[in-house]
């Protein structure tokens, strides 16, 4: 069976972050603007983020980009986890990075 393509036009117009959240670029700010105040114009500035889970998981899927990933398991993961360090009283740490290094960094660092 031939390799799945990335569907490039959503590509160019959608982001998925690290937690799996998709973000795009609000219509309206193109042409036009002269009619149009500054405050909306500083509103459509923003990146916009979609609300819809099935709209989600549909663009993740056509982008390639971490289909399995549910933004809103992601977030009680974390504050699990924020959780248990707080009961322990440690301090979590600063990047996902950190946390998910490879086997031989952890071994090192047990090492030392």
């Amino acid at each position: 069976m031939p390799k799945l393509k990335t569907h490039k036009g959503m590509k160019k117009r959608f982001k998925v972050s690290g937690t799996g959240k998709v973000s795009h670029k609000r219509c309206g700010s193109s042409h036009l603007n002269s009619h149009k105040s500054g405050k909306k114009i500083r509103k459509l500035r923003k990146k916009s983020f979609l609300n819809v889970s099935a709209e989600n998981k549909r663009v993740r899927k056509a982008v390639r980009v971490r289909i399995s990933t549910n933004p809103l398991a992601v977030v009680a993961a974390r504050a699990e986890s924020q959780a248990e360090h707080k009961a322990e009283g440690t301090t979590p740490p600063k990047s996902r990075r950190l946390r998910f290094r490879g086997r031989r960094a952890q071994e090192q660092a047990a090492a030392s």
